[in-house]
């Protein structure tokens, strides 16, 4: 199987942990929210969001002092779907623990995949 999209079934995974542990929110302005209050750790933003919902959670992260990491993985359907929620792009992860591993696994799916499709 190819490492990127075992390394998004673990973020996946993890991300319904995190739901079940009640350490997930759901939605822009649930994040907006959650953001301003000091209690996310990560955002994930699926890839198909729009930009301009994008673009708000960007300036709400800067507007934060830019501490809050945020990845991009798969689609809302999928995310949605996986998780058991209405469909929506955008996911806070308020546990430290959960929000660093899924980073780990995104870095390692980033590098991964930049030297599996290398051009020239």
């Amino acid at each position: 199987m190819n490492a990127s999209g075992d390394n998004s079934a673990r973020i996946i995974n993890l991300m319904q942990f995190a739901r079940k542990a009640g350490k997930l929110v759901s939605g822009a302005d649930a994040c907006i929210r959650a953001l301003h209050g000091k209690g996310l750790h990560l955002i994930v933003i699926a890839g198909d969001t729009t930009a301009r919902t994008v673009k708000r959670i960007e300036n709400a992260t800067a507007e934060s002092s830019g501490r809050v990491p945020t990845l991009r993985i798969s689609t809302q359907q999928e995310l949605s779907a996986a998780l058991g929620l209405p469909l929506t792009g955008i996911f806070g992860i308020q546990d430290r623990q959960f929000a660093a591993r899924m980073m780990e696994y995104h870095t390692a799916q980033q590098s991964g995949g930049m030297s599996a499709n290398t051009r020239t």
